[in-house]
Formats: C-alpha cells, sequence, structure tokens
C-alpha cells in the first residue's frame, strides 16, 4: 500500500536541502516524531553529490496491537539524498520480523520560487498471510498525520536558519 502527501515549506529549495543533510536536523525531526533514542550508524559521501546516511532509531511501538512483540520498536533507517535530483530515498528495516514488514519511500522536492514543495511518498508492505493487507491500512492510516508533523517541523527548523 502507498500513499503520498504534499506540503509547501517557505524556505528556498537550497535551504531545505541543507537541512535535510545535516545529522542534527535528522536527530532532532525523529525525537520530533517520537523517537526515544536515535543514534547515527553511518554518514557517507557517495559519487554524484548524494549523502547517505543510516540511523538506529527507538520508538513507541507503531505496529498494530495484534502484531505487535513489544511497546517499543528499534529499527534502522537507511536514506540517500541526491541534492541534484532533489530526492531522498528511504528505507526501514526493523530489528524484529524485518522478513515480514518492508517500509520505503521517498521524499521529493521541488522548487517553487522562494518556496519548496516537498512531496512526501511513504509504502508499506507487510506479508503475514490474512491480516497482511489490515496491517498495511492501519499502518498507514496515520502517516498523514505524521508528515504533517515532520512539515511543521521543517518549517520551524527552516525559519531560524
Amino acid at each position: 500500500m502507498k500513499v503520498t502527501y504534499e506540503h509547501i515549506i517557505d524556505a528556498p529549495l537550497a535551504t531545505v536541502l541543507d537541512a535535510y543533510a545535516s545529522e542534527e536536523f535528522y536527530i532532532e525531526k525523529s525525537k520530533n516524531s517520537g523517537a526515544i533514542d536515535v543514534k547515527i550508524l553511518e554518514r557517507e559521501e557517495l559519487p554524484g553529490g548524494k549523502l547517505r546516511m543510516k540511523a538506529r532509531i527507538k520508538e513507541p511501538s507503531r505496529v498494530p496491537a495484534f502484531l505487535r512483540k513489544n511497546e517499543t520498536d528499534v529499527y534502522d533507517d537507511d536514506n540517500v539524498l541526491d541534492r541534484e535530483k532533489g530526492v531522498m530515498t528511504w528505507k526501514v528495516t526493523p530489528e524484529i520480523m524485518a522478513d515480514k514488514f518492508f517500509l520505503s519511500g521517498s521524499v521529493e522536492f521541488h522548487a517553487q520560487g522562494d518556496k519548496t514543495r516537498v512531496v512526501f511518498i511513504s509504502q508499506l508492505e507487510v506479508k503475514i498471510p490474512l491480516v497482511g493487507s489490515k496491517a498495511e491500512k492501519i499502518g498507514l492510516e496515520k502517516t498523514e498525520e505524521e508528515v504533517a508533523r515532520q512539515a511543521a517541523f521543517i518549517r520551524k527548523w527552516v525559519a531560524k536558519a
């Protein structure tokens, strides 16, 4: 199942991309979304001006109660920011049931004069017979709210930049 949401940020494209390239921004954005602990595991510059960051995040579980194993989830978030194309791709790998839950997506950045249109795309696949599609629907039903919270955070961050 896939969902897409768009927001306009009152800052130029370069300012928004600079924020996404910052470890501090990444950590604070994650905490704003509910993370209890965020550790940057890897950060590397890739050819073509790309930046890859991988982090381990611990947060209160968002897994539907009927599938939940713990009250907290730990997962690795691996993302690549391509400044030239104006897109960040990401993939989340959970510590538990990584062979059943597949969460990934992208964030597209589009210049609109002195503003930036940000397009958030999330895709969730749950490979559990009989309940997978229900889990996907539940798993993504709060995505719009989460994306709005992220957009509000980005707005605050770039306003002080």
